[in-house]
């Protein structure tokens, strides 16, 4: 795969429309996937590769980005996984529910593994609970960022930038809210603006959606909010006279629950702002969503950190760095409705295999 980056860069390029940011996060994790699982098999040091009881892992495309899925399984052919062990499936969208239920309910199918919407993953669950297959789901998010008084407001406002616009907000763990506390609202307001100018501002860095229905969608969530009372602080000269498929970034304030912005995941370049007092009133804000993914907390008191952090209904809280955080040796998952399970590290393993008691009496 790192012998191929250049190749596969320009893959996520040209079917999602990724920046070379997302590239470099997303090869560097998959090459890490691999060094990481391989080190953790048994029988890696020789060169063996461990035997499966599994017929076939089977693995289904999207259809808005085939060749990038089809990179991936060519990755393993060409590192010499034998024929069989794994299956690319490409389909129209219309077959997908008959070609879903024929997966989940053949027997050789263990186990289900989905990365997708929530709404999707509760199809999927519910269709391989009436087969008894357990599943691993990790789905959507509504990620939240809380800064606190005493953070760096300059590393802060960065990171929260890229956690909202890096690959257009397409990415579950997308920065959603930013929730900052009201003594240095103004302040870290006016960092941020100055952060997404400079980094997703000009005409080749404006976010790029995969596909045009993504981008009206979005901009029908901004139109929403807008109608409703919320205000933008993008500058105006970021606005208008762009290609369907790009959106300027947008910091929305004065966003509350009757907009549906409040709790839809955007899965966008947008993010709503909110101010609090009290600690209390930040996670009570950041836990009122379905969803719980990932977060961050901008701090340097550690202790308000953790404290923080441990209240926070996430399966991973960020200190002082975006919500867009994936490493192979960290568990990797969600609660509520951002699905279950974890990858990633021994719990990934741990995921596609069962625990079995023998015994042996004479």
């Amino acid at each position: 795969m790192d012998s191929r980056r250049n190749e596969l860069g320009d893959y996520m390029h040209h079917e999602i429309g990724a920046g070379q940011d997302y590239q470099d996060f997303i090869l560097g994790l998959a090459i890490e996937g691999f060094k990481d699982t391989a080190g953790r098999i048994s029988g890696a040091v020789s060169g063996v590769l461990p035997e499966s009881n599994l017929k076939g892992m089977k693995a289904m495309g999207a259809e808005l980005s085939p060749r990038c899925y089809w990179a991936i399984a060519d990755v393993f052919r060409e590192a010499g996984l034998p024929e069989g062990c794994l299956n690319l499936i490409f389909h129209a969208p219309s077959d997908a529910p008959a070609i879903i239920d024929e997966l989940v309910s053949h027997p050789d199918v263990k186990k289900v593994n989905f990365t997708g919407s929530s709404q999707v993953g509760s199809i999927i669950a519910e269709m391989a609970g009436r087969h008894l297959k357990p599943v691993l789901m990790e789905l959507g998010g509504k990620a939240s960022a809380i800064v606190l008084p005493d953070a760096d407001l300059d590393n802060a406002a960065l990171h929260c930038a890229k956690g909202v616009f890096m690959n257009a907000g397409q990415i579950c763990m997308s920065t959603e809210r930013i929730i900052v506390h009201e003594s240095i609202a103004d302040n870290f307001h006016k960092a941020l603006v100055v952060a997404t100018r400079d980094h997703f501002g000009s005409k080749d860095s404006t976010p790029v959606l995969v596909t045009v229905a993504s981008a009206r969608r979005n901009r029908d969530l901004v139109a929403d909010a807008m109608s409703k009372g919320a205000t933008s602080m993008t500058p105006k000269e970021q606005l208008g006279g762009l290609p369907e498929t790009r959106m300027a970034p947008m910091l929305l304030k004065d966003v509350n629950k009757k907009m549906t912005l409040y709790q839809t995941e955007s899965f966008g370049p947008s993010v709503s702002l909110f101010t609090f007092k009290s600690e209390d009133e930040a996670v009570s804000l950041a836990n009122d969503t379905k969803y719980g993914l990932s977060a961050s907390v901008f701090t340097r008191d550690l202790g308000a950190a953790f404290r923080i952090g441990e209240s926070l209904e996430s399966g991973a809280v960020h200190i002082n760095s975006m919500t867009v955080h994936d490493e192979y040796s960290l568990p990797h998952g969600g609660v509520k409705q951002s699905g279950f399970g974890r990858f990633n590290g021994c719990q990934g393993l741990d995921e596609f295999m069962y625990c079995k008691t023998i015994t042996w009496m004479e």
